[in-house]
């Protein structure tokens, strides 16, 4: 097995996954950039087509398409899928933000270590068994997609197109740890309706916002209690955010209406609609007793039908195993799975049946969007060689188990 390893290394220097991760940080890729992730989409395609390797552009929306490569084995074995997403969040406050600087072994750049630093090594992974010519008996396969930071509409068409797959890793920033479950999220809104009338005479109107906080003292008194009661051995209790009020126009009128906006964290196997049947269902046994309590509880849009459930893989599985020993072969340290607090692209994956599901990228997501974003080149490189690692134990002919 090293023999195979040993050979797949030598194939690409290290000093091109570093260059390769600064170009793709000049290009920008966010939403107020013009075409989005229309550049970078462009670049990793005519990079990939040079090496020789099959690839093709998947167009999402509005001109806007993922990238799909292979290296294709004989059909014997498992497909590996490699994914990382090429959009990045604006520059913000940081300065040169996409002029890449190298200093005391870091890379900064927008996008740096979310993500184009997983994207880099990924792509590097596909260059390097390309050039070996080794014997695969299973395909491995690589998808950029765009949108990760909105809704992520890459990721999804990506999977509604039919991914043909048995294992994913998805390049978020962990460390290199493996992280086999993270929650999922809904957000939503309650709509609660009253009656205007003169403050002076409040007895004669209807307060939507008193409505609004009976509710609001309900989740408090019996719901967060009771999601306290569930609870994940690696992510812990699932939790709700009231993160936003609106209501009334003046302190002279009785408000007829108000608005409360919610975010829930989810755990493994719980579903948007259940969170919204349990919200509606504290309005309903108000107004029980309450005949003027009138309120909707419904998810807000932001996604744009995009599920953001949550990502549970098995600790022993396959994947799991050859992450975690590439990691100690790499680090020369031992691991275990972890949790995440981030929600990724790796939920929508890890939903379809049969595809063994895990994130595992280089560098820190404390580092994602700020301004002082980078990627350590060690790192960068630990990344590199675990996928390589993970790709030649499950793909590469002679490693049949």
């Amino acid at each position: 097995m090293s023999g195979h390893i040993d050979v797949l290394k030598t194939k690409v220097d290290p000093t091109e996954v570093i260059d390769l991760t600064c170009d793709l940080i000049q290009i920008e890729s966010h939403q107020d950039h013009d075409g989005h992730e229309k550049d970078v989409t462009y670049f990793i395609k005519d990079y990939l087509e040079k090496e020789g390797i099959e690839v093709e552009l998947q167009e999402v929306v509005d001109g806007r398409s993922n990238v799909i490569a292979r290296v294709r084995g004989d059909g014997s074995g498992p497909t590996l899928l490699l994914n990382g997403h090429t959009d990045t969040v604006p520059p913000y406050e940081m300065e040169n933000a996409f002029e890449p600087k190298i200093e005391d072994g870091k890379i900064f750049g927008r996008g740096s270590v979310d993500m184009k630093g997983a994207l880099a090594a990924m792509i590097s992974v596909l260059v390097a068994i390309k050039r070996s010519n080794v014997s695969l008996r299973g395909d491995v396969m690589f998808a950029a997609t765009i949108g990760e930071e909105n809704y992520s509409p890459g990721a999804y068409h990506f999977l509604k197109s039919g991914l043909d797959a048995d294992f994913a890793i998805v390049g978020e920033p962990t460390g290199m740890n493996v992280g086999i479950a993270h929650k999922g999220v809904v957000w939503g809104e309650a709509i609660f309706e009253g009656k205007s009338v003169h403050g002076s005479v409040p007895d004669k109107g209807i307060n939507a916002i008193y409505k609004a906080t009976a509710w609001i003292g309900k989740i408090t008194s019996e719901y967060i209690p009771e999601l306290n009661k569930r609870g994940h051995p690696i992510l812990g209790k699932p939790t709700i955010n009231i993160g936003e009020i609106n209501g009334g126009t003046r302190p002279v009128i009785v408000p007829n209406q108000c608005v409360v906006k919610f975010e829930q964290r989810l755990l493994p196997n719980e579903k948007e609609e259940t969170v919204l049947g349990d919200l509606q269902a504290l309005i309903d046994q108000l107004a029980e007793y309450d005949p003027d309590m009138k309120g909707t509880v419904k998810e807000l849009p932001v996604f744009k039908g995009v599920p953001h459930r949550a990502l549970e893989a098995d600790p022993d599985s396959v994947l799991v195993k050859a992450l975690c020993k590439a990691y100690e072969k790499v680090f020369e340290s031992s691991t275990e799975p972890v949790g995440l607090q981030f929600w990724t692209d790796g939920a929508l994956i890890g939903d379809i049946p049969g595809i063994q599901t895990v994130v595992c990228g280089p560098g820190s997501i404390e580092q994602a969007h700020s301004n002082e974003e980078y990627i350590s080149k060690e790192q960068l490189l630990a990344a590199f060689q675990m996928y390589l690692e993970v790709a030649e134990t499950l793909c590469v002919k002679g490693n049949e188990k």
